[in-house]
């Protein structure tokens, strides 16, 4: 059967809560009434950050199914999945996943996290079909409150509760100090001519933008000489920002890690000369 994923739109945010009141359904004759509760609405779950997929059997056609995932200080977790049961047994759910997990690594994540109950057929079992391995639930904030809230609202009364974890490929790993110098070490492998005229400029890593995002590498924050006007003395030095965790997120190895550190040097330095992507090439910088 054929089927659709796309990011959920407005109209769709509407008709999540009743998807996920008739697949709660499910977990009746298991827990009875344990489960029960105000359902959070789409609208509330977009309003978080993340993002909502939904999937349906034509195209444009109404949800049958949605999932969310959070991302939250770096993580990116799936929060809910829900089918329609009228039109489960279709791989719609595990559709969701897949796609949860490609959107995922478009975002830079180097794993997607779930908790879900141990021995109910379509939690645990279903997720590890599809690669997810249980874990130690990791010792950060966000996880931590994940667990009382659960024990809060009693899920862990009704029985094992597991997280799982989904390893995204690529990525790679590195401390900040050893990243700030591969950047320096890049810093100094650049033409002459690209930094002698660097004025009032300093260089900083961070590890990611303020929004948390993994789709920004660098940032040159400050004024191009070509805009500066009267600028003067007593400025505050302007900045070139390299980010630390999408760069990772980005690179397999070293090699490819040090090719892409030179790239956001080169075009951030671009945007202090008030430099194009097309002068870089006539310069040959790019």
């Amino acid at each position: 059967m054929a089927s659709f994923v796309r990011t959920a739109t407005d109209a769709d945010l509407a008709k999540l809560a009743g998807i996920e009141d008739e697949a709660d359904a499910l977990f009746t004759p298991l827990f009875g009434a344990a489960l029960a509760g105000e359902t959070p609405s789409g609208a509330s779950r977009a309003a978080e950050p993340g993002f909502v997929l939904v999937i349906a059997e034509e195209e444009g056609g109404a949800p049958v199914g949605f999932v969310h995932v959070l991302e939250e200080d770096g993580h990116a977790h799936l929060e809910q999945l829900s089918v329609l049961p009228s039109h489960a047994r279709r791989g719609h759910g595990r559709e969701l996943v897949e796609a949860a997990l490609d959107e995922a690594a478009d975002r830079g994540y180097r794993a997607v996290t779930l908790r879900t109950f141990a021995d109910v057929p379509w939690n645990a079992p279903f997720y590890a079909t599809l690669g997810f391995t249980e874990e130690d639930s990791p010792d950060h904030p966000f996880y931590r409150t994940l667990l009382d809230t659960e024990r809060r609202i009693g899920l862990n009364d009704l029985g094992r509760r597991v997280h799982m974890t989904f390893e995204l490929s690529g990525g790679m790993e590195m401390d900040p100090g050893p990243f700030e110098e591969l950047v320096a070490d890049e810093l100094d492998r650049l033409p002459d001519e690209m930094v002698e005229g660097l004025e009032n400029l300093v260089f900083v890593v961070e590890d990611r933008p303020e929004d948390g995002s993994l789709d920004l590498l660098g940032l040159y924050d400050g004024l191009a000489v070509t805009e500066r006007g009267n600028y003067g003395m007593g400025e505050l030095p302007d900045r070139i920002i390299v980010y630390r965790e999408p760069h990772l997120a980005q690179c397999a190895d070293e090699e490819e890690l040090r090719a892409e550190v030179h790239t956001t040097l080169v075009h951030e330095i671009a945007h202090y000369y008030g430099i194009d992507d097309a002068q870089l090439h006539e310069l040959g910088w790019a």
